[in-house]
């Protein structure tokens, strides 16, 4: 079991022989990054906000492995409902029902074979997206008792921890998610296109809640993009990704202690 400590800590490299000799040792800890397939601006890839998920989840099962936790990473949700983005070639959403379906049906397949500490981390912002979410967890709790974690960045407690540009709710292929992306890797970025885009000061809160409207060509987005990603760098990307670990590993261990397996004698 010791090689297991080299390998990158995704649960699907695991075998079910080594899963099981886990199980018998130690609680897993499961991170389950979340995301949409979406266009987000001429100048970033569609899996923006899956890229960022997995990439904190990453990270933050490194740091918990560190810190005692016998912490892995799910396979990536890389589908949600991406209504506002719709319009847009490589968009791809899909309906409440299934992704709360979904999302729900994976939480409880590990909860049913004694793996119950799920914690899920989501980069698509869109409300109907965060409400499939939370519809998920009630349905798993409901069903099992067991209650995932969620940290949800666009609560208060998170967000006013985070930058500027995140807190003017400029957060779709902006200057944030821009950086983060750039941070993982910058090949992903149209440099050429992303170093001329002008800033385009839309508030995605305001423009769905105060205003009821639901398409980014509405809000003024002609190219599925706000904010200003022409400023964006990886080093921003850095700094904002030790925040985003810093919250879900602090959620972690507030809720989920090192100790033995479920099935441990």
């Amino acid at each position: 079991m010791a090689l297991l400590k080299t390998l990158p800590r995704m649960f699907a490299n695991l075998n079910w022989k080594d899963l099981a000799a886990l199980q018998e040792t130690a609680r897993l800890v499961l991170l389950l990054p979340l995301g949409s397939t979406e266009s987000h601006g001429p100048h970033g890839p569609l899996s923006t906000d899956i890229t960022i998920s997995t990439e904190v989840c990453l990270r933050a099962a490194a740091a918990l492995f560190e810190r005692g936790h016998e912490a892995w990473v799910l396979p990536p949700v890389a589908y949600a409902v991406t209504e506002c983005a719709g319009a847009f070639p490589g968009s791809i959403s899909i309906s409440p029902e299934v992704e709360t379906g979904l999302i729900a049906d994976i939480c409880g397949a590990l909860v049913r074979k004694g793996m119950d500490r799920i914690a899920i981390f989501n980069s698509h912002f869109e409300p109907a997206h965060l409400k499939c979410i939370y519809d998920a967890i009630k349905r798993v709790e409901a069903e099992t008792g067991v209650r995932a974690l969620f940290t949800d960045v666009t609560r208060k407690r998170y967000a006013e921890r985070l930058t500027e540009a995140f807190q003017k709710g400029e957060t779709h292929a902006d200057r944030y998610e821009t950086s983060l992306v750039m941070a993982v890797d910058p090949g992903l970025v149209n440099e050429e296109r992303r170093c001329k885009l002008p800033y385009l000061r839309i508030n995605l809160v305001e423009k769905l809640f105060k205003e009821g409207l639901e398409e980014f060509r509405e809000f003024g987005m002609p190219d599925a993009y706000c904010g200003d990603p022409a400023s964006a760098s990886a080093e921003e990307g850095e700094d904002i990704f030790e925040r985003l670990v810093g919250f879900l590993v602090e959620d972690v261990e507030s809720s989920f202690t090192p100790g033995p397996g479920l099935y441990a004698r």
